[in-house]
């Protein structure tokens, strides 16, 4: 299979559309391709002299790289068209190409098709054609009528595949790559079926899904700009930040208590506060409010754990931020702030985690190392350890309970003789530690959903 990519983006191959066109040729398998990114090319508009159809048949009168773009797309089983939506149509540079395929067409009038047309100078049959863009809005759906009328001419009504999608800012985010890596997931594999002959509709369905509701997209983007809404005017860099965190908030995870997010930059004196509520949550930058936990973190910090460049538990066993107040909204944060509104109704329905299970197999090994010596008691907690997981099958593990199960399983692995610290067990820290840090580090992180 021979492929042809154009790359239609301003934004060359920083292009967010370009993402998804990547995870389509991955799926495609085996193939032979080519890319063009319009943007580096030499096309100049066409004149309309119409010399490519009395004169020189076939041969634009301009000289750039237009006969190369002819050349390819002839050599192409398949052709994919990547862009973003500009204007509820396709970008200048993408026009500009489809005027210059002039050159293509015979001048006699098809009266095959229904609004007018001309023929293809050259047999295109068994090509087929993929056009894969994302747009800015929350969804694709009546975006795109401008786009598909001009495929529609172009390539004949239901002649060609497409994968439009909203939300496309998203995918350079990296503090949301666990909805925007699923998402290309189910890009590659409908490359795999496209291969194969066709996408499937269930996969085309995943395809048309929303990643975030319209609500929340729709508060990230306002936030992103960085600007106050009433004044137009530019906001503090913190504000901004924060005010997308806040956009994130889950209101079904609403358990019928407000509940106050104090969050203190320590490096640039930064406060504010999120306040979670049943209509959603708002940002405090004055008038502020008795928090019920407050995150005292470098903004930098912060930061970095959002964008995966830290995580959380490494930050807070480290000592690099603090957490004042009420632990359950630290425990819960994928609960607060996740994408999914129908896992945080499914949660209520789970008993609460249990932390008696979790030192099941720490009572074990004391209690049998006493008796055993410790390699028995060792192997003892070992095969406790392997059916815990069992006791679980009702109850709601967070991250905080995985790992933990897993550090003392290692632990039983290791078979360690010493004297162990419960308190120390708990946290992973160094037996000296004080006690107030040992509860902050019994947060599990990383506190940005990943």
């Amino acid at each position: 299979m021979r492929v042809f990519v154009i790359n239609g983006s301003p934004k060359g191959s920083k292009s967010n559309t370009l993402r998804l066109t990547d995870a389509f040729l991955s799926g495609l398998g085996d193939a032979e391709g080519r890319t063009v990114t319009l943007r580096d090319t030499d096309l100049k508009p066409c004149l309309g002299c119409f010399a490519c159809w009395n004169k020189t048949p076939g041969q634009c009168c301009i000289k750039d790289d237009m006969s190369a773009m002819i050349e390819n797309l002839l050599w192409a089983d398949v052709t994919v068209w990547s862009f973003p939506l500009y204007y509820f149509s396709v970008p200048g540079p993408v026009k500009n190409f489809m005027d210059r395929q002039l050159p293509m067409s015979l001048p006699f009038m098809d009266s095959g098709k229904d609004s007018g047309g001309h023929p293809s100078r050259y047999d295109m049959s068994g090509k087929r054609t993929v056009v894969i863009s994302t747009c800015g809005f929350y969804t694709a759906v009546g975006n795109y009528n401008g786009v598909t009328a001009m495929f529609d001419h172009l390539c004949g009504k239901g002649k060609y595949t497409t994968i439009f999608c909203g939300q496309g800012e998203l995918f350079r985010v990296p503090e949301l790559r666990q909805q925007t890596e699923a998402y290309l997931a189910d890009v590659k594999q409908a490359g795999r079926e496209f291969a194969s002959g066709g996408i499937s509709r269930e996969t085309e369905q995943k395809l048309k899904r929303l990643l975030f509701p319209r609500e929340t997209f729709e508060a990230m983007a306002d936030a992103s700009w960085g600007v106050e809404k009433e004044s137009g005017q530019k906001q503090d860099e913190t504000l901004t930040f924060t005010r997308q965190m806040a956009a994130l908030y889950n209101k079904a995870s609403f358990d019928g208590r407000e509940r106050v997010l104090e969050m203190y930059y320590t490096d640039v004196q930064k406060r504010y506060q999120l306040v979670l509520g049943k209509d959603g949550c708002h940002v405090l930058s004055d008038e502020f409010r008795e928090y019920t936990t407050r995150i005292e973190t470098p903004y930098s910090l912060w930061k970095a754990i959002a964008t995966g460049e830290e995580t959380g538990q490494d930050a807070l066993m480290k000592g690099k931020y603090r957490v004042k107040g009420d632990f359950n909204l630290m425990i819960f944060w994928d609960r607060y702030f996740g994408s999914d509104a129908t896992e945080s109704q499914t949660a209520k329905t789970e008993k609460p985690t249990n932390m008696a299970l979790l030192l099941l197999p720490w009572i074990v090994f004391w209690i049998t190392t006493a008796s055993f010596g410790s390699v028995s008691a060792a192997a003892i907690s070992i095969a406790v350890s392997a059916l815990a997981p069992l006791l679980f099958r009702k109850n709601r593990m967070l991250i905080y309970d995985r790992r933990l199960r897993n550090r003392m399983l290692s632990g039983a692995f290791a078979g360690r003789t010493r004297q162990f610290d419960p308190a120390c067990v708990l946290s992973g820290l160094r037996p000296s530690v004080d006690g107030e840090r040992l509860h902050e580090a019994a947060v599990d992180g990383p506190l940005f959903p990943e």
